[in-house]
Order: C-alpha cells, then sequence, then structure tokens
C-alpha cells in the first residue's frame, strides 16, 4: 500500500519585522577555513529564482517546508554541507535550501517606506522613496549606519538608514 505524501505548506512574506526584532542573535559562528563552501557562516545570501523551496532537511527527500516567491529575498545562511544551506529568512524561519537555490549577490528588504537621500545625511537632498517590502541591491554600509543601496534595475541609488533595512546588519 502507498502512502500518499502531504502537501507542503506555502508561505508568503507579508510584514517586515522592525529593527528591534533581532533574530540573528543565537548564530553560531564558523570560520570560512572550516565550512564546505569557503565563505564564513552566518553570511547573507539571496534567492536566485522567483520560486525557490526551502526543505526540513539537506535533501530532496526531505519535505518542502517554505516555498518563497520572490527572486532577490535575502537569507542568512547559518549552516552548510557541500550541497546544502540551512538559511534563516526574514521572520526567522530556517530550511534546507540546495546551494544553487542561492546568490552571493547582497539584496536587503526595507522595513517600512524609506526615503533613499542623495548624501548619508538625514538632511540630504531625497532622491527615491522605496516602499515598504522593497528589495534593493546593498553597495556598502558604513560605521554611521548609512548604506548605500540601489534598485534593482539599478536606475536610481541613494543612502537609507542601516536600522531601516533587513539584510545589512553586520553578523
Amino acid at each position: 500500500m502507498k502512502t500518499q505524501k502531504t502537501v507542503s505548506t506555502a508561505r508568503i512574506v507579508e510584514d517586515v519585522p522592525s529593527p528591534a526584532l533581532h533574530l540573528h542573535k543565537n548564530l553560531v559562528r564558523v570560520s570560512a577555513t572550516k565550512t564546505p563552501s569557503g565563505y564564513r557562516v552566518p553570511r547573507y545570501v539571496s534567492l536566485k529564482y522567483g520560486a525557490s523551496n526551502g526543505r526540513t532537511g539537506p535533501s530532496r527527500e526531505h519535505p518542502v517546508a517554505w516555498r518563497y516567491k520572490r527572486r532577490g529575498l535575502p537569507m542568512i545562511v547559518v549552516a552548510e554541507t557541500e550541497m546544502w544551506r540551512k538559511v534563516q529568512d526574514v521572520n526567522g524561519d530556517e530550511s534546507w535550501m540546495s546551494r544553487r537555490l542561492l546568490d552571493g549577490k547582497r539584496m536587503v528588504l526595507a522595513r517600512s517606506e524609506i526615503i533613499l537621500r542623495a548624501k548619508p545625511r538625514s538632511d540630504s537632498k531625497l532622491r527615491v522613496i522605496a516602499a515598504k517590502g522593497a528589495l534593493l541591491k546593498l553597495d556598502g554600509c558604513d560605521d554611521q549606519g548609512w548604506c548605500l543601496v540601489r534598485e534593482r534595475d539599478g536606475t536610481r541609488s541613494g543612502y537609507a538608514l542601516q536600522s531601516l533595512l533587513w539584510g545589512a546588519a553586520p553578523l
């Protein structure tokens, strides 16, 4: 008698946690020399495709725990094997993803509607307003808490406060 597999739960991230919620405070740090990929853990990555499955364990035999439908969504790699990465999403949920589904491009998620400014100062000229939940490319952040970000198509860029961007905080 064959048993039927249960259908996996699909999940869509609807809200972005506030900066007061520290989701990555209990991460274990591993140097790049001690990981299969040669990159340190934890680290940020982003989803390479518009549809990606996060599984309950590191193989295709494990059931799908989460289905992500947003290319570029930032994730945190918290553990890895040669072919699989255990990732944590914006809500703190963890799942295993094939390494081919992940990209090393740094993307961030706007926690709220944010103003991108011409210079890294709060009194600087407004360049662009990014909607809550917008995905932006991260170019880098300075020591004063300002990050240079650009729209996904690369046309417009500006500075935003690091605390307003999920995926920009140091790990």
